[in-house]
């Protein structure tokens, strides 16, 4: 008799099927709210956050996100005058061997100012590295004067990538030399490498002019109408990832210096012009604030400097003037919030607070050459482009090369 239904079949235990398990979201335990916890992320310095993916799957996620990528730049960028937060990257040249030297510095006075060299991506038998400069934490190297090596890096991630040379043949007869610059798009999120070929005045060949973008990988090139030819194997100047050039314009009223900037939106070249001041004073470039200045000095008066600022709508305009409490050899640049960074005959680089013409710093590199140091206002960043891979770590040679090379930051 077969067994009736319902009969030695008890209710199934477990026909739902179980949810699997999941990673757990890692805030949700705390007290705080997500949207702090991220914005506390986000102000945190690249070396943490690296250490921090490896807490769990969540935060390794987010901090890859680009949304978070451009909120942590947007915080590591930004003036911050209560930390007095400035760094700045050197580039000097040891005095024996000339091999360069790449070191992040804090400019700051009132935190503990570490000195941290870094390992140098360039190759080291290339002699003429050039640092073209730094925008949204990626740095540009180059080999002068033909631009024959380019090299993209980002320091805080230690990672770094080579440009392809263009493949556009040279003018027959010419000998040119090739400026670079680096430029930031950041409503295409694309990085830009131009490349300037001056043919030199005796030629009277305008600057050939060519773009190459990460996005499509690959060279294009530049109109340029204006004829300009550039003075320099590097831009003078990134602002908010416009790149400035000091150039010479050929026109009715003759050759006369003018500013030449890459227009990242419309993907042109422009021109400013210069401030009316007597043509024997020396200039220098500088970010102040987020805004195009130049720093002016009598080259028989190394005491008095001029500070301009360009306005969009007043042009240039006298901000002060300086007076430098000693005489110094030259000025090497400054940083974001106007102090000055000037070096004496000895190679010593000094920090002066424009307002109160007072040294506020002074950095010591040993066994590194006069004349050779160069600051660059440099912002970490996450930013990676395709194609990067991991800095070697600086080979056991250089390292002894440079041995007792050592930069001394300290406060006064």
């Amino acid at each position: 008799m077969p067994p009736s239904k319902g009969k030695g079949k008890g209710k199934k235990k477990g026909k739902s099927k179980k949810t699997k398990d999941r990673a757990p979201d890692a805030t949700c335990n705390c007290i705080l709210l997500r949207e702090i916890i991220i914005d506390i992320l986000s102000r945190l310095p690249v070396k943490t956050l690296l250490q921090f993916r490896c807490v769990c799957k969540p935060w390794r996620k987010l901090i890859s996100k680009p949304n978070f990528i451009d909120t942590h730049f947007l915080h590591s960028s930004s003036l911050q005058p209560s930390t007095g937060s400035l760094p700045v990257l050197l580039h000097n040249r040891h005095l024996e061997s000339s091999d360069h030297r790449l070191s992040l510095i804090n400019l700051s006075p009132e935190s503990s100012s570490v000195v941290e060299e870094l390992d140098n991506p360039f190759p080291f038998f290339l002699q003429y590295m050039v640092v073209v400069g730094s925008c949204n934490g990626i740095v540009c190297l180059c080999q002068a004067p033909l631009g024959d090596s380019i090299i993209l890096w980002n320091p805080a991630m230690r990672q770094s990538r080579d440009v392809p040379l263009s493949k556009s043949k040279p003018i027959i007869g010419t000998h040119p030399c090739v400026s670079i610059g680096l430029a930031y798009d950041s409503q295409k999120n694309d990085f830009l490498v131009l490349s300037l070929k001056s043919f030199g005045p005796q030629t009277m060949i305008a600057d050939e002019v060519e773009m190459f973008s990460t996005k499509s990988f690959s060279w294009e090139r530049v109109p340029n109408e204006m004829g300009f030819r550039v003075v320099g194997l590097s831009c003078h100047l990134i602002i908010k990832g416009v790149p400035y050039w000091v150039a010479l314009l050929d026109d009715a009223h003759g050759s006369r210096e003018v500013l030449v900037y890459f227009d990242v939106t419309k993907r042109v070249l422009d021109k400013l012009h210069m401030p009316g001041v007597r043509l024997d004073l020396l200039g220098h470039l500088v970010n102040l604030e987020d805004s195009l200045g130049i720093l002016l000095w009598d080259k028989t008066d190394k005491y008095n400097v001029e500070i301009w600022v360009m306005d969009d709508e007043d042009g240039w305009s006298k901000k002060c003037n300086v007076e430098m409490l000693f005489g110094f050899d030259r000025i090497i640049g400054c940083s974001r919030n106007g102090n000055i960074v000037a070096e004496d005959e000895n190679g010593v680089l000094f920090l002066v607070d424009p307002v109160t013409s007072s040294i506020k710093a002074k950095l010591c590199t040993g066994k590194a050459k006069s004349g050779f140091s160069m600051i660059f206002n440099y912002s970490e960043s996450l930013v990676l482009i395709e194609g990067m891979r991991p800095v070697k770590k600086q080979a056991a040679r250089d390292k002894l090369a440079r041995a007792g090379m050592n930069i001394k930051f300290t406060t006064t």
